[in-house]
């Protein structure tokens, strides 16, 4: 396999589990199984909850302080094993999974938020009453 599809399967991989205990979570969840869903929908179903389990893993270990390397490293193997076996069939996937990780290193760098498509809000306020919306942080000095 070509060293450049390796590597984008190591990211990959460690990415995902990092991202498993992190808010976000369904959209990560979600990006993963659309790209199997493309390449290899006969297994998309069974990734997503295999994606499901390796969280509930991964919440177990953070619930009980396992610090350890071991129940993170055996998932991000897993998942990075998944990941290459994934490009070594369709190499054509390099390009979607190389721009599902970029957003996943995006919403990390922006703390963990990201918006995506529209967002519609709709308030009211009566009797001298106040609406405060924002679409991500909002800072609110009150006189």
């Amino acid at each position: 396999m070509d060293p450049t599809l390796l590597t984008l399967a190591g990211t990959a991989g460690t990415s995902l589990v990092t991202l498993l205990v992190a808010e976000g979570w369904q959209q990560t969840r979600d990006g993963v199984v659309t790209v199997w869903r493309r390449f290899r929908p006969e297994t998309a179903e069974q990734v997503g909850r295999d994606l499901e389990a390796s969280r509930a893993n991964a919440l177990d270990a953070v619930e009980a302080g396992d610090d350890a390397p071991g129940p993170a490293g055996r998932l991000e193997g897993q998942w990075v094993g998944r990941f290459a076996e994934l490009l070594g069939e369709h190499p054509e996937a390099a390009e979607e999974l190389r721009d599902l990780v970029e957003g996943w290193q995006r919403r990390s760098a922006a703390g963990g938020q990201e918006i995506r498509g529209d967002v519609r809000m709709e308030a009211r306020a009566e009797n001298n009453g106040r609406v405060y919306q924002a679409g991500r942080e909002q800072h609110i000095t009150g006189r």
